[in-house]
């Protein structure tokens, strides 16, 4: 388990520093309106990557581990992840051609492939680490961060940074990410033989019964965390949002750092938890609560301690007080790793229900404050909603983590057809 976390703790961290990296570039050289409009592309696609957590991820790592001969699952999650990015790339071509959705940024199509070369490489990622081999997962990353690096170098060399635009980012993030991930694709290519739409129906139709309330605790848990985003857009501008999104630019990164330990964590917590070891299940939850605290206290005290010369030299005076909106995401970001390391749990319990009923509680709270912020004009002040709704939702959560019975999927879900 160290070791597996460890491996993925280096994988993320290597995506952390490129996000990291990219977001300061971005913010140096492009307009905050212009970093508000990627901000906001870049928050779609986790809310679409959330719904696909909700119907095929989530699942695969929760189920796949708890079963004894899980290829009938395994090839219906690929091919219903398959029709999920069919759909999806349909959904997002006819609503830019909606009216209301036009804009000049990027084209259409480059938008709709950026998002689902996101979510494919999101799902195989997600696959590998539920079956514990994190070593192609790694290898696919670093490739993917050398081919952008190199082809960003090359694109600085011809024209540098100042003018490099929308367009040419997403181009070159879909094509990164499409040449390393071959290998991870060859391999799903097995997986690919039709079951059947009946077997399929029959295969997956259990898995629905829990993955229906997942559904509906992404989407809420999207309205709690970034649905701020879509209402500062709209109420107060692009500007707004890239200035909002500039004092996240710190804390987003630390999130993959979440990733990495749910990745392994859930598919172990779902094992004990099958195998009736109550006292190791709990044992690793406290554990991942006590390290995120203390990892975000430790983070949070360097930040305080460096802020002046990084508010110096990262920040033209366009983000001028970026600093109090900083102060705010990490809290965010406390509250978020927390909850998250706990809803892992609750997930490795199969109990989506209840946890749906908690997010549903903080997006309900997340949305009452946003709509007053909104009211009084108070951009700056919009994260604070986030903070209630990750709040009310934890605390919601740490009520809901209790000893379960062992094995408590039924035999539909743990067993083929």
């Amino acid at each position: 388990m160290k070791t597996k976390v460890m491996v993925s703790a280096i994988d993320q961290g290597l995506l952390s520093a490129f996000n990291f990296g990219l977001n300061l570039l971005l913010i140096k050289f492009w307009t905050p309106a212009m970093f508000g409009v990627y901000s906001i592309l870049f928050t779609l696609g986790f809310v679409f990557i959330s719904l696909q957590n909700a119907l095929i991820n989530t699942p695969y790592s929760v189920l796949i581990p708890a079963r004894k001969n899980p290829d009938a699952l395994r090839r219906a999650l690929s091919q219903g992840n398959l029709m999920f990015l069919v759909s999806l790339a349909l959904l997002c071509l006819l609503l830019q051609l909606l009216p209301g959705f036009n804009q000049s940024y990027a084209s259409p199509l480059l938008i709709t492939l950026f998002f689902v070369v996101r979510l494919l490489r999101e799902y195989l990622r997600c696959r590998w680490s539920a079956e514990l081999d994190l070593m192609p997962v790694m290898w696919a990353d670093m490739a993917f961060v050398m081919l952008f690096a190199l082809g960003g170098a090359w694109l600085w060399w011809q024209q540098g940074w100042g003018d490099f635009s929308l367009n040419q980012l997403l181009w070159l993030l879909c094509m990164s990410q499409l040449l390393s991930l071959c290998y991870l694709l060859a391999k799903e290519v097995p997986l690919l033989r039709p079951l059947g739409w009946r077997r399929l129906a029959r295969v997956y139709a259990p898995v629905w019964q829990q993955s229906r309330w997942s559904l509906v605790g992404v989407t809420t848990t999207e309205i709690q965390n970034r649905g701020y985003i879509f209402v500062v857009g709209l109420l107060f501008g692009s500007a707004m949002v890239g200035f909002i999104q500039a004092g996240r630019v710190f804390f987003g990164p630390l999130n993959i750092i979440t990733s990495a330990w749910t990745r392994v964590a859930k598919p172990t917590l779902a094992r004990l938890n099958a195998e009736g070891n109550q006292g190791a299940f709990f044992r690793l939850v406290r554990q991942g609560l006590l390290g995120f605290t203390l990892f975000n206290l430790l983070f949070g005290l360097t930040l305080w301690l460096f802020w002046p010369l990084m508010d110096r030299h990262l920040f033209s005076h366009e983000y001028h007080g970026v600093g109090w909106v900083t102060l705010q995401w990490a809290i965010v970001t406390l509250l978020f790793h927390l909850r998250a390391t706990s809803s892992a749990a609750i997930q490795a319990q199969n109990r989506f229900k209840p946890l749906a009923k908690a997010t549903l509680w903080g997006a309900a709270f997340a949305l009452t404050t946003l709509a007053i912020i909104g009211l009084t004009h108070g951009g700056e002040w919009v994260v604070l909603s986030v903070i209630l709704g990750e709040a009310v939702a934890f605390g919601y959560i740490i009520k809901l983590l209790q000893p379960q019975p062992p094995l408590p999927l039924s035999p539909r879900v743990t067993h083929d057809p």
